[in-house]
């Protein structure tokens, strides 16, 4: 079944490298970004508006596509099979492994998870222009069976292409 163990370690190491880079840390961005930042590397193309080529998903992608590439070489049975298995385990499974740690094993960590989806932000500008004004529906889930109390900070980043500034 296998051809080549060197190179089936190598894919492996690869995968493994994926997996740890794709965990979402400490919430819902992936560990490769926080790696990026601690590098002093850039994380997008544009940082000030977060958007361009995304070269620390492109670096893990990168590796991914090497790891897969080993795999599929170093294996004579099977090889496609256990390679798309392989790709599902280490794009989808950081996350749910996260999930599932923070209901069980680890149930005091991250208890509050952030919903993006189910959370609303309207701002409105008054007749002048120069202040903006808004409210928001911040929809949050606890994974504990217990009340917990926490806070919520708002990023004072600007992300407008506007010479004017904004706050929150």
């Amino acid at each position: 079944m296998i051809r080549e163990r060197s190179l089936l370690i190598k894919g492996l190491t690869f995968l493994l490298a994926v997996f740890i880079l794709n965990i979402p840390f400490p919430n819902s961005t992936p560990l490769s970004h926080s790696v990026f930042s601690f590098l002093g590397l850039p994380i997008y193309g544009d940082e000030e508006t977060m958007t361009g080529i995304q070269y620390a998903s492109n670096a893990w992608g990168i590796i991914l596509l090497l790891g897969l590439f080993a795999l599929y070489k170093s294996l004579n049975r099977h090889r496609l099979k256990l390679t798309i298995l392989a790709a599902f385990i280490v794009i989808s499974g950081p996350g749910h492994m996260v999930e599932a740690m923070q209901k069980t094993v680890l149930p005091g960590m991250y208890v509050v998870s952030y919903d993006a989806e189910n959370s609303i932000c309207t701002f409105e500008r008054n007749k002048e222009e120069t202040v903006l004004t808004g409210t928001c529906d911040l929809s949050f889930e606890n994974h504990s069976s217990k009340p917990v109390t926490f806070e919520v900070a708002l990023d004072e980043r600007s992300y407008f292409k506007e010479d004017t500034l904004f706050y929150l």
